[in-house]
């Protein structure tokens, strides 16, 4: 590797690293994720467009949406971000396809976090779906146009919330002093030979309020939109009583809600509670595990570099989770798969609709993911 900031301090410090801590050791895990999460992203989107039956035509695309950006984060991960994170600075160093392509690292970071955003505003796309689908709830988006307005403003403010990270055009030797000044206690005391590489980019030197204030702004905007939609429809679907809307066909949607809210492996007769639980944690803490430490290592100015490549090793996997879920999750899609395994050809996608067998149609808009 070469050394490309001439701030770089010659230090001893750096023998105390192992191959962990190293971007070899990361970008080789990266791209061994990748050789399973790729083909089973392929694999995903064959289901969808073969297995999907006609009674779920409306489903179809919303699906595709949804598997399509929940492929474009892993592939951000894995293969074209491939991102080396220098937590508990606002740092990093783009290690994927990307940068070989010639891309400025900032705004590689940027597609990354907002393919992160992306998610959160799918996951409202669905609770959405859901709430719009109750027949009790008098406040709801019914018309085709204004729900596509909703879910355009939503993508568009995707793009925004992180955006003020970006504006800043101070000089980077001048941003990297105040990570590397000689301070009690340093940001980053002894940070690891790639801090020094010529794609390493400082996006904050700490403090800034523009950005503080746009993540506040977001965050308000993305959790009281997901608390409305599902208290509200959790409210309508167990606690309003209405004569013409049937116990049985608000089951139904319980359990759809659940299926959106959990986003997790359908439950499988004779798994123990304890699986199931584990099953529901694992995709959460993919996402928040790291997330939650990134914001321990900034409050309490933690540098661990083997840790920071593990973080990313862990939301590297969502991929793998998030299609696996897609799989099992749906019941045509679930017995497909078990049909290739058990090798039966006969498989018919057309007679696999509902849960309950005498249960109606369900019609899905834009944002659905499970029936």
């Amino acid at each position: 590797m070469t050394v490309y900031w001439p701030d770089y301090v010659e230090s001893t410090c750096r023998q105390n690293y192992s191959y962990l801590a190293s971007e070899d050791f990361l970008l080789s895990v990266y791209h061994f994720t990748a050789l399973f999460t790729i083909p089973l992203s392929i694999f995903t989107f064959y289901t969808i467009v073969r297995v999907t039956p006609k009674k779920m035509k409306n489903m179809k695309v919303p699906l595709i949406i949804a598997h399509f950006w929940s492929t474009n984060l892993d592939l951000c991960f894995t293969v074209y971000g491939a991102p080396y994170m220098f937590f508990p600075s606002a740092a990093g160093l783009p290690l994927g396809t990307l940068r070989a392509l010639g891309f400025a690292s900032k705004w590689v970071a940027y597609i990354g976090q907002v393919s992160i955003v992306i998610m959160s505003i799918n996951f409202i796309m669905l609770l959405e779906n859901r709430h719009s689908q109750v027949p009790l709830i008098e406040v709801r988006i019914t018309n085709q146009k204004v729900r596509l307005v909703f879910f355009s403003i939503n993508y568009i403010l995707a793009f925004l919330y992180i955006l003020p990270f970006y504006l800043d055009e101070d000089n980077q030797l001048e941003i990297r002093k105040f990570v590397l000044k000689v301070c009690i206690p340093c940001r980053i005391p002894c940070p690891t030979i790639e801090f020094y590489e010529k794609y390493t980019i400082v996006l904050l030197k700490g403090g800034e309020f523009l950005p503080f204030l746009s993540m506040i702004v977001g965050l308000i905007i993305v959790l009281s939109q997901t608390l409305f939609f599902s208290i509200h429809t959790v409210y309508y679907l167990n606690y309003v009583k209405n004569a013409n809307v049937s116990e049985s066909t608000k089951a139904l949607q319980r359990k759809f809600l659940r299926y959106v809210t959990m986003q997790v492996f359908r439950k499988v007769k004779g798994l123990s509670v304890l699986k199931r639980k584990i099953q529901m944690t694992i995709p959460y803490t993919v996402l928040v595990g790291p997330i939650v430490y990134s914001l321990y290592a900034d409050r309490n100015d933690y540098y661990n570099q083997t840790l920071n490549n593990f973080s990313m090793i862990f939301m590297a996997v969502h991929g793998f989770l998030s299609n696996s879920c897609t799989l099992f999750i749906i019941k045509p899609f679930r017995e497909f798969v078990n049909s290739l395994i058990r090798g039966n050809n006969e498989y018919n996608a057309s007679e696999m609709w509902a849960t309950h067998a005498n249960a109606p149609p369900v019609s899905a808009r834009l944002g659905s993911l499970v029936d």
